[in-house]
């Protein structure tokens, strides 16, 4: 576990981010830190939780759904997990909020700093991808298959831009 605390720790440290550190006991640890995504997402919340032989982490989207577009959300949400190989959406019908949600398990593993930089920019990323289109379904525009259709189209060009 220790280990593991190191590169996340190394992984903060790198990217020049702020981060908490909270230890509760030689089993349970939580960092927490935060990322301006400078545009119209604004700031997502990160929290890596770590444990004996596991760690999750959960990036969280700073605006909550308002009840009357729950359903739309839930199904754009939806769409985008499809398919996906590295962690998930996740959505909150209690309180409206929306988190990215990626999970380790190094059981018996030893992490590299490839797996935790992987793990901790992966939600980063696919708030980046999907998140300017969450934001206008939230606001009630569009329909949540043509905002993922649209928000996938716009990565494969930037992909193919580059």
């Amino acid at each position: 576990m220790k280990h593991t605390i190191d590169l996340i720790k190394n992984f903060f440290e790198k990217v020049n981010w702020k981060y908490d550190y909270k230890e509760y006991d030689e089993t349970h640890v939580v960092f927490s830190s935060g990322v301006n995504m400078n545009n119209a997402i604004g700031s997502l919340r990160i929290f890596v939780v770590v444990r004996q032989d596991y760690y999750w982490v959960n990036v969280l989207f700073n605006s909550a759904v308002e009840e009357k577009y729950y359903n739309q959300v839930a199904e754009y949400l939806h769409r985008a997990n499809y398919g996906m190989n590295n962690g998930n959406f996740e959505f909150d019908f209690e309180d409206g909020g929306v988190r990215y949600k990626t999970f380790v398990n190094f059981d018996g593993v030893q992490l590299s700093d490839d797996v935790v930089t992987d793990s901790i920019l992966i939600p980063i990323f696919m708030f980046d991808k999907y998140g300017k289109n969450l934001l206008r379904l939230m606001l009630g525009e569009g329909n949540p298959k043509e905002l993922i259709e649209e928000a996938e189209k716009e990565a494969l060009e930037a992909v193919d831009a580059s």
